[in-house]
């Protein structure tokens, strides 16, 4: 992608962990970028902002009137025990942002709005788009919800709904699968408790996904959601083996019936036959071993 001249992104939620590896991929492609994060930040161009509070963000969008923006900010942790804040933020935050920018009468070149492969639920295989999505938990549900809300404004502006599959990468939070087992190697732990070892799911690198953001901003691509996915996938056993290569450090692990659900799906893939369609390519996707190195080594 050619540097731009000087054109400003917006991204919401900045400090998460998908903010920080896009904010540097925008920086370093020539984007003014800014954002909003729920914690103070030291950068000028992060503004303290909860996207719950229309006004707070009103005015956030209003001096900077980006020309692309990102929507992130969500509660992204399944297991998450707040369920109303679950559905507020993800679905009343994201309208927030819209309701914003029809306030301004502001229509940005493109907004990339993240929902997730959540929304599918529990299907065996490979998803595509047609599907007829089936959430298993209240995350997708309000990802599908926010969805079919964000349709409403498809006539007024360009926007890309991203259904991202698993991913990760340095500074995802250590509740989540990978930063977990690559925490107890770190730690050089005696065993880990997981649940079902032998489920296969995609496990793609954070900068696989914000190269796949950057692109579908330049593409002719809107009103529409379109999946963020690699179709490769790896059981847990074979995470681990890779670690423990990695590591040189066995770990006993010990199987927890808390972590293990009833009838698991044995493999869920997505479909890049819509995504490659629309870059008229197939991104490349680094080795998983690369991804886990780099998580351990920090």
């Amino acid at each position: 992608m050619e540097a731009p001249s000087k054109e400003k992104v917006l991204i919401t939620g900045i400090t998460g962990f998908t903010g920080v590896h896009l904010e540097k991929s925008l920086l370093e492609k020539g984007y003014l970028v800014y954002g909003t994060s729920l914690s103070p930040s030291t950068s000028i161009n992060h503004f303290k902002c909860d996207i719950l509070e229309e006004k707070m963000l009103f005015d956030v969008i209003k001096d900077i009137t980006p020309d692309y923006i990102v929507h992130l900010a969500a509660i992204s942790f399944v297991a998450e025990a707040d369920k109303k804040s679950i559905y507020n933020v993800n679905i009343f935050g994201t309208l927030n942002v819209l309701s914003a920018l029809e306030r301004l009468k502001h229509r940005p070149k493109k907004i990339i709005i993240a929902s997730s492969a959540a929304v599918y639920g529990d299907i065996e295989g490979e998803l595509h788009e047609e599907m007829c999505p089936k959430p298993v938990n209240h995350y997708g549900n309000s990802k599908l919800v926010m969805e079919n809300m964000v349709k409403h404004y498809f006539d007024s502006f360009n926007i890309i709904i991203v259904r991202p599959f698993n991913y990760t990468g340095i500074g995802q939070e250590s509740h989540f699968l990978i930063p977990k087992i690559i925490t107890h190697f770190q730690e050089q732990r005696a065993f880990i408790e997981l649940g079902n070892l032998n489920t296969f799911r995609e496990y793609n690198d954070v900068n696989y996904v914000t190269e796949i953001y950057l692109k579908l901003l330049k593409s002719s691509f809107k009103s529409g959601a379109v999946n963020v996915c690699s179709g490769k996938t790896y059981s847990i056993s074979e995470i681990l083996a890779i670690m423990q290569k990695l590591s040189n450090h066995s770990i006993e692990v010990r199987i927890n019936s808390a972590f293990v659900r009833k009838h698991e799906i044995k493999e869920l893939k997505g479909s890049m036959a819509y995504l490659t369609k629309i870059l008229e390519h197939k991104p490349e996707l680094r080795p998983i071993k690369d991804t886990l190195r780099e998580i351990y080594q920090g």
